[in-house]
């Protein structure tokens, strides 16, 4: 598709997609059936799961978007939208908000609607790890300020959506969305609970305003929030996987007029057209017949193993684990890894900001079982080395993504627990459904079913940044 005729159609296609976010109409609105009336079967199969692929992102980030937003003044993980949500505990079994959840850090969360005025964020500086991710509506981070880089008491960032035309005060960081709705999720490390004040002192010096009230009063947002019982979900994830497709690409279609698809993404755009996928067009599953349901439910439940495929050239096998690479994070039109990572780990960083490694075989290649023991074996040549106030964690998971619940509630093994070393400086870590007795400190709890493991590196080496050492190895031991 690379021919001059398929690059001049691309180029009029881009042009069409900008006289219709401009004018919210289109020829093919009114009639769906006119778009995709000269598809085959599998012609439409073929789109269908491309405009899943394409769409899943955006809306995994809107149903993360209208539950935390879902209230009318802040309680607990909730706050109304451009309001400061702060995780005052680390995350646990009852975790569900974001999939595959840390638990070294404290997180402080701002879900901001930059339709109208621009947000203040107001950070103080500090010097232990207090990382704010920014990421725009499709998953794309378009920031990521640092905190101990700020210079003075306060670092100030202002954010602007699309639409805004106003001037950003000189002594602000400047960070402009191509989205209205932008999810700021900052991670500010954690030493354990005996810690936990002194990530409060932090969290507290933290502020949002909107642009005008900080220009003209000072005074900082307060703004209410609604509440819809419709949005009453626990898990984003699950709320989006049982959305019947009609639902699901109207919501999508809505939500590209004010969250506009990048230009570079006008050639895939003029195709999903043709099953009238795209901003404010009208979705009719009717357009495939009696085999809607089928097509639908295959995409939904195969998912992971749909993306999969097309994600391998960045996925790169390290022993038992699986290295996810550039471009994470900063997709661009690498749809099929930006959807595999929306579902399995939504709101992952760059890899100059963090790693995640993630393993469910062990060195044999069988499948990580509770009911097995294992040992994961950290060489002293060959220690997960970070950049200054980096941190590392093991972190175990079940098959849905989540924490498991134990009684010890131990969900990892880090950098900063009072594991015991060998004797040559190396670290073993234990891993099994029952308890191991022989070695306490260095066990993580497993369920007696599959799991895996996250191995996160924050602020890594320029070599495990690009994964060029050797993971752990995950033996089995019985």
């Amino acid at each position: 598709m690379k021919t001059k005729l398929i690059h001049n159609l691309a180029t009029a296609a881009m042009m069409l997609l900008a006289i219709f976010v401009a004018t919210g109409c289109n020829t093919y609105s009114d009639n769906p059936a006119n778009a995709s009336k000269n598809l085959t079967d599998a012609e439409k199969a073929d789109l269908l799961e491309r405009a899943y692929v394409y769409a899943l992102p955006l809306m995994l980030m809107d149903a993360t978007y209208i539950h935390m937003t879902n209230v009318v003044d802040p309680v607990g993980q909730q706050a109304p939208a451009n309001r400061l949500i702060h995780a005052r505990v680390l995350a646990n079994a009852n975790t569900k908000e974001v999939v595959t959840p840390n638990v070294d850090t404290n997180y402080t969360q701002v879900m901001m609607d930059l339709s109208g005025d621009a947000l203040v964020l107001r950070l103080p500086h500090t010097d232990r790890f207090c990382l704010a991710q920014i990421l725009d509506a499709w998953s794309n981070c378009i920031a990521a300020p640092v905190a101990t880089d700020i210079e003075g008491e306060y670092g100030y960032y202002c954010f602007t959506g699309p639409k805004f035309k106003g001037d950003v005060p000189d002594n602000m960081t400047h960070i402009a969305s191509p989205t209205d709705h932008v999810w700021m999720l900052l991670r500010t490390v954690c030493k354990g609970k005996d810690d936990l004040d002194n990530v409060h002192a932090i969290q507290d010096e933290m502020r949002t305003y909107m642009l005008n009230d900080f220009v003209t009063t000072g005074a900082e947002y307060k703004g209410k929030g609604t509440y819809n019982p419709d949005y009453d979900f626990k898990a984003p994830v699950d709320y989006i996987m049982t959305m019947p497709m009609d639902k699901f690409f109207a919501r999508a279609n809505e939500l590209m007029l004010t969250n506009p698809p990048a230009k570079e993404d006008a050639e895939w755009l003029a195709d999903l057209k043709r099953i009238n996928v795209g901003p404010g067009l009208k979705f009719d599953a009717s357009i495939f017949g009696s085999e809607a349901e089928t097509l639908w439910k295959n995409l939904v439940t195969n998912i992971i193993a749909i993306t999969t495929p097309h994600s391998q050239q960045f996925v790169k096998p390290n022993g038992s684990w699986q290295f996810y690479g550039e471009p994470i994070a900063e997709f661009g039109t690498e749809y099929y890894y930006r959807a595999l990572i929306a579902v399995a780990a939504l709101a992952a960083n760059p890899v100059s900001v963090a790693v995640y490694p993630r393993a469910n075989v062990d060195a044999n290649g069988q499948h990580l079982n509770g009911n097995h023991r294992y040992r994961l074996h950290i060489t002293s040549d060959n220690w997960p080395e970070t950049k200054p106030y980096g941190f590392w964690s093991v972190t175990l998971y079940g098959e849905d993504n989540f924490l498991y619940g134990n009684e010890q509630n131990r969900y990892n093994i880090t950098d900063r627990d009072n594991w015991k070393r060998n004797d040559d400086g190396s670290l073993d870590i234990y891993v099994s459904h029952e308890p191991d007795t022989d070695h306490p400190d260095n066990w993580l709890p497993a369920p007696a079913d599959d799991f895996h493991l996250i191995f996160r590196i924050y602020n890594p080496v320029d070599r495990i940044a690009h994964n060029e050492w050797t993971m752990p190895v995950i033996t089995r031991l019985d």
